[in-house]
């Protein structure tokens, strides 16, 4: 079993070498490709010298959904995780996302944030629950976190989603076409460690209606 790791760049020159140490360092056969997505503070530099990845390099930012689908071309693995470049999600987690595909208990895992966990009610999370509730209605589903960027898929699986998202609404996108195609998807908790604004979080109001546009689109019109 090969693990292909898709890790869209940008901006993270205080974690991108942190984050590809310990994605390096699990015990698992696994292509890294990196997408360096117009990084302008360093990140490019860093990248360059690290090796055992696979560095695609996009001269101007065009989005986290462009840059995955970038790395599409080059994936040798059987299943697919998707990793953020900052340190907000434990690599650790990857035997556990893998294991239900493996035994063959379902199709597509994603991971949450949320599950089983007591959560302090912050912005940040009533957005997130808010975001994957209109997700359930939409697609008739019922996950915990729609939002999470920890979903493995097997790679047959992944490529045949034909993703068109350039930016967070990635995320999203991958739910309702997982579910509108019927795939059997399990959720299990993961580790997660929420960064602020002033640490580089990117995401912003903007993206929480990008990524609701994104559910009605690839639910219905695409």
């Amino acid at each position: 079993m090969l693990l292909t790791v898709i890790i869209p760049i940008y901006n993270e020159v205080n974690t991108c070498e942190e984050i590809l140490r310990q994605v390096e360092k699990i015990p698992l056969d696994k292509q890294i490709i990196v997408i360096d997505d117009g990084s302008t503070d360093g990140s490019t530099e860093i990248l360059r010298k690290i090796a055992n990845i696979q560095l695609i390099q996009n001269g101007e930012n065009r989005g986290k959904g462009a840059a995955v689908q970038m790395a599409i071309p080059f994936i040798n693995g059987d299943y697919i995780i998707l990793q953020d470049g900052d340190l907000e999600y434990d690599p650790d987690d990857y035997k556990k996302l893998l294991e239900p595909l493996i035994k063959g208990e379902a199709e597509v895992v994603f991971g949450s944030r949320w599950l089983g966990k007591r959560n302090q009610w912050t912005f940040h999370y009533f957005g997130n629950r808010l975001i994957t509730l209109f997700s359930n209605i939409i697609n008739q589903r019922w996950i915990n976190d729609m939002a999470s960027c920890y979903k493995a898929i097997p790679a047959d699986i992944f490529k045949s989603l034909k993703l068109k998202s350039n930016g967070f609404g990635l995320e999203a996108e991958i739910t309702a076409k997982v579910f509108r195609h019927g795939y059997q998807v399990f959720e299990i908790p993961i580790n997660y460690k929420r960064r602020t604004v002033s640490e580089g979080k990117k995401i912003r109001f903007k993206d929480g209606l990008v990524a609701i546009w994104s559910c009605l689109r690839y639910r219905f019109f695409d």
